[in-house]
């Protein structure tokens, strides 16, 4: 920022964080209106992926020094509020195992959870990015790719909408540590790489083809990279099939990793990873058959910001994620919708006596609109099939501890209520394993109420005691609506003894 420059008040600004596997990267940017204005980027060089151990365990050293750049990024963070910060892990974060500690170092430097994505999600994501960053002509088809340090995002899509998306296994920093493990660079050892990344995308290649697109864009590292070896060496402008084999050429002259350094336009912190990059990169350009490549800025943490920006405006793509899942699971939406208001009625009263708060709510009513996604499987265990549903499926606009909580909400929605030990085995993290089981009561109750208290006339008063709910009702009650009584002296068995419900 310009020093002389008038700073905006805090509550403009906005910011994301994406935890790569190569790098870190920070955007710090100002509200104006539905646009943007960036005011900050911040990169440095992590190289997580290279610290995941065999075991799925993060080596200390790559922990400490992702923590030290994290530290640094939360002193640009301060004063920001908390609900206009995104933080974003990708693929390294998807894969380490028994990372509870590490997760709550990041949440404690950066001040805010961390969100860890599916790999179509951090593809959403990218070329949200991209679009926003580059002129968009609405009927423009576009193909994005995106070389991460331990996965490859490749999307084609139209205007600011992604269409086909694909996230392969293999990223810059994995793929060299892999296939160039002392640092030594042959054809022998370049060519199986290659192969692997063409035929991972073999499947998808269809897909790609049949929308077509107009430009191609790389948004990585390495993508930059090439494009500034290419343009300080006379190749061209842009990323082209005869600059990338006159590229491979030289690398195989030079033969290993340490004599990178000698190619004009290669920075020295990207030649430790270039290798396996070049590599994926090549593969890409071969199997979707590329005429050229463009570069942008715009990447995942840009396409946060924009996606951020929705959620502050009432525009949150998980609303559109609950939509495609309810039409292709064939929901009853008016029915769910009922459960939901009853959820929700039930929560504005139970809410603050159990401390729960917006986003608690937002799972509640998640949950309620998709808890029959599961009939569309089989009737017998359909809560079992709907969690199955959640936990695996790709659903745009979600993290995936989003996806667990809703899952877990999906499955306890009837039968008996699990203990708290029970649950621990659910993958849920333990400071959501309270509020999820609450949030259960909540959502069981919508339910039956949605199916048996028509006719009930007269809603009746909730009072919360505790983990004691009691029911007040209109005298006769019974009378009007015996499923709803029979159901709820049923439910009292299957959420007791932690819980009462009485009536």
């Amino acid at each position: 920022m310009d020093e002389g420059a008038a700073i905006p008040p805090v509550s403009t600004l906005l910011a994301a964080v994406d935890l790569g596997s190569n790098s870190f990267h920070m955007v710090v940017a100002e509200e104006m209106g539905t646009e943007i204005r960036l005011l900050d980027r911040l990169r440095e060089g992590v190289r997580l992926a290279a610290g995941l151990r065999g075991d799925g365990t993060l080596d200390p050293e790559a922990e400490q020094r992702a923590l030290e750049c994290l530290a640094r990024f939360g002193q640009r963070l301060r004063g920001i509020p908390g609900d206009r910060i995104r933080v974003v892990g990708t693929n390294t974060l998807r894969q380490i195992r028994s990372a509870d500690s590490f997760l709550e170092g990041i949440e404690a430097a950066l001040g805010v959870p961390v969100e860890i994505v599916a790999g179509r999600e951090e593809a959403r994501l990218i070329y949200l990015g991209v679009a926003h960053t580059l002129a968009v002509d609405p009927g423009e088809r576009r193909l994005v790719v995106d070389i991460g340090g331990g996965s490859t995002e490749i999307v084609v899509g139209r205007g600011f909408t992604p269409v086909v998306m694909e996230s392969l296994h293999f990223g810059c920093v994995g793929s060299t540590v892999a296939h160039f493990p002392s640092g030594k660079i042959t054809q022998d050892r370049f060519e199986p790489l290659y192969r692997k990344v063409r035929l991972a995308l073999e499947a998808s290649l269809a897909g790609y083809f049949r929308f077509g697109w107009d430009q191609a864009i790389g948004s990585s590292g390495t993508v930059k990279a090439i494009l500034r070896i290419l343009q300080e060496n006379g190749r061209g402008p842009r990323i082209t099939p005869e600059g990338l084999a006159w590229l491979r050429g030289e690398v195989f002259r030079l033969g290993s990793v340490h004599a990178l350094g000698q190619i004009r336009g290669l920075k020295s912190d990207r030649a430790a990873v270039f290798p396996g990059g070049l590599a994926i990169l090549c593969a890409l350009f071969d199997a979707l058959q590329v005429g050229e490549m463009r570069f942008s800025e715009g990447a995942l943490r840009e396409g946060v910001i924009y996606d951020l920006l929705g959620r502050i405006h009432h525009e949150d793509t998980r609303e559109l994620g609950i939509l495609n899942l309810q039409e292709r699971f064939h929901s009853q939406r008016e029915r769910n919708a009922e459960a939901g208001r009853w959820a929700e009625r039930f929560f504005r009263i139970a809410g603050p006596v159990w401390n729960l708060q917006e986003p608690h709510r937002r799972w509640l009513a998640w949950a309620a609109a998709t808890h029959d996604i599961g009939l569309d499987i089989a009737h017998s265990g359909f809560h079992r099939h709907g969690e199955y549903i959640w936990r695996n499926a790709d659903i745009a606009g979600f993290s995936r501890r989003e996806q667990q909580i809703v899952a877990t909400l999906v499955r306890l929605q009837r039968k008996k209520l699990p203990s708290e030990a029970q649950m621990r085995t659910m993958g849920i993290p333990e400071e959501d394993l309270g509020p999820v089981r609450l949030l259960a009561i909540l959502l069981r109750l919508g339910i039956l109420f949605q199916r048996g208290a028509d006719g009930l006339g007269e809603e009746p008063r909730l009072l919360v005691h505790g983990r004691a709910l009691e029911f007040r009702f209109a005298p006769g009650w019974m009378r009007k609506v015996p499923l709803l009584a029979a159901e709820l002296e049923n439910e009292q068995g299957l959420v007791g003894p932690d819980f009462q419900i009485l009536c």
